[in-house]
């Protein structure tokens, strides 16, 4: 049952089983594709004709709209002429006459649409046609014998309809209509209806152009169904049989009442059946012989190495850092993968070095941290003083004095490396620096400008007091008022918000050596001078806590006295990062 239970979770079984069910129904889809596939096929072709013929019905109907269009303007334009030209004088009538056929020569010249355009007034034997290049010079001989006939205006009607006439076994579309005894119209040759669809002896596809008695007008391909007329005469749009052998697809054309189809062959709609049933019948053999295969190389190409890796994985955990991941022709992404893995493993290894290193390096920092923080002269300063009020018998000040002491102890007790609000270590410095007024009465001035919504940013605990104390030591004389600033303000760079605070005092400054070693991103260890040493330590402080080397900066102010820059990522709340410092 166990063996059974590991057979159905490895990794191959599970391939084999799902290659062979993607097989199984991807054999099924195919069958049954197969069966409507005949109905697919039909109904995009269907769709396709019917795209196609509404693009080119568009263009017919837009050769009708232009010449339709041609004539009104010629009506319009010549209405006052034709009134008056039986009153006109024969020179006149001549100008008129003139005239009238420069337009229409210029409609026939700037315009596709149509292939003749003519005026008749039998009764002044005048006759003014015009002909596209596409009317021969024997069709034009026609053309006028029928206008000189009286059928010219006898077919004339008002409906807006294009008649068809047959003349001399040429079919032309006809639309005229009499203005005062005159009779304006326009001719299209059938076939220069379909002239702009490329007429291709060998195309599976073709256009024809029939009247409301399945007549051909026009036919896409000359040799096609020369001696089938009237087939096109059902008023259905989709005509599935006709002798078993086309499928048309037809569309009304209202401007002649006739029709506009698209016919296909049956035998191309469906050539590729044949194909397709055989490509079936393959694949399903195919896939049956192809599965064990498939399966092996899945699992030298996969399954191996997975199996690799894991073993890998294993002796990593067991704590061979060395183990190394040896397969032989893995593909790239597997190499690829082993490269990623054993990089994981070798930076794994050097970051637990590191980890170990840093951990030694933080205790060593908190306890020069510590001993940074106790200053026996500094208490030995102020019980001298308390000592020297008690024959003063100021009790009120001793009081107060050891009351100031009392939380100077307290604040320092808190640990090395915390992190508190800014509000805490603002009220340390405060309480500092009234210890010092004590000792040095009217000889201290210090200003405190806190930006509003800082108080309660967190950063390392003694980092401001360190610099306060730094100017009781250096810039505190006799001779005049120590001046401290303390402020701080808001500042937003890439990384984020930053909390940035300024030191400065009235006295000498930094010496230039002490300034170009600090600023120069150094953390070496070998400074060891009263001078250097609490700066170094913030700085290394700050490196410890936030990974970054250039969060303090030193200088010198106009005219005198130190300025110290103090930059901490701005947040109101410990990180899990930055409380494992405390």
């Amino acid at each position: 049952m166990g063996y059974t239970k590991r057979i159905g979770k490895s990794l191959i079984y599970r391939i084999t089983v799902s290659l062979t069910f993607i097989i199984a129904i991807l054999v099924t889809v195919l069958i049954l594709s197969n069966v409507y596939s005949l109905e697919v096929i039909k109904t995009n072709m269907i769709n396709a004709c019917q795209s196609q013929l509404s693009i080119y019905l568009s263009s017919i109907q837009g050769n009708f709209t232009e010449a339709s269009r041609d004539l009104n303007e010629i009506s319009v334009k010549f209405i006052e002429n034709a009134i008056n030209y039986g009153n006109e004088s024969e020179l006149n009538r001549y100008f008129l006459a003139t005239e009238l056929r420069d337009v229409l020569t210029t409609k026939i010249m700037t315009g596709d649409s149509k292939d003749g355009l003519f005026v008749l007034k039998p009764s002044d034997d005048l006759l003014l046609v015009q002909f596209s290049n596409r009317i021969y010079a024997n069709e034009r001989t026609q053309l006028t014998d029928y206008l000189n006939s009286e059928n010219a205006f006898s077919d004339s009607n008002t409906n807006g309809r294009w008649i068809i006439k047959r003349i001399h076994g040429r079919i032309y579309l006809v639309k005229s209509f009499v203005v005062y005894d005159f009779l304006i119209g326009a001719v299209i040759k059938a076939d220069s209806l379909l002239s702009f669809i490329a007429k291709d002896p060998y195309s599976e596809t073709m256009y024809v152009l029939t009247n409301n008695s399945g007549e051909i007008l026009s036919r896409s391909v000359s040799s096609f169904l020369q001696d089938e007329e009237g087939f096109i005469s059902n008023d259905k749009n989709i005509i599935e049989n006709y002798k078993s052998k086309y499928f048309i697809v037809s569309t009304d054309v209202p401007e002649i009442n006739g029709r506009f189809s698209c016919i296909i062959e049956r035998k191309n709609v469906f050539s590729g059946l044949n194909l397709i049933q055989w490509v079936i019948i393959f694949l399903g053999i195919i896939s049956v012989f192809a599965i064990p295969f498939v399966v092996f190389y899945l699992f030298e190409s996969i399954v191996k190495p997975v199996q690799q890796l894991i073993i890998a994985a294993r002796e990593v955990e067991k704590g061979n850092w060395d183990y190394n991941v040896t397969v032989k022709k893995a593909p790239i992404e597997f190499a690829k993968l082993n490269e990623s893995f054993s990089s994981m493993v070798r930076e794994i290894k050097t970051l637990k070095i590191d980890s170990y290193e840093e951990k030694i390096e933080r205790q060593k920092a908190e306890l020069k941290y510590l001993q940074m923080q106790i200053r026996p002269h500094f208490f030995l300063n102020i019980l001298t003083t308390i000592s020297s009020l008690t024959y003063q018998g100021r009790d009120a000040e001793i009081r107060q004095l050891i009351e100031y002491l009392s939380r100077h102890l307290r604040y320092m007790f808190r640990g090395g490396l915390a992190l508190v609000p800014l509000v805490e270590e603002i009220e340390h410095v405060k309480n500092y620096i009234r210890l010092q007024e004590i000792k040095f009465p009217n000889n201290i001035f210090h200003m405190i400008e806190i930006e509003p919504g800082t108080y309660e940013c967190l950063l390392p605990q003694f980092i401001i007091r360190t610099f306060v104390e730094n100017c009781f030591k250096h810039a505190l004389s006799v001779d005049k008022i120590l001046s401290i600033l303390i402020k701080t303000e808001i500042i937003s760079e890439s990384e984020g918000k930053y909390l940035r605070i300024i030191i400065e005092d009235n006295g000498d400054g930094f010496p230039k050596d002490i300034i170009e070693t600090i600023n120069n991103n150094s953390l070496e260890d070998e400074i060891e001078n009263g001078t250097k040493i609490g700066i170094v330590n913030i700085k290394k402080t700050l490196f410890l806590l936030y990974k970054k080397s250039d969060l303090l900066r030193i200088s010198n102010c106009e005219p005198s006295g130190a300025r110290v820059e103090i930059s901490v990522p701005f947040e109101r709340k410990e990180s899990d990062a930055l409380s494992s410092c405390g």
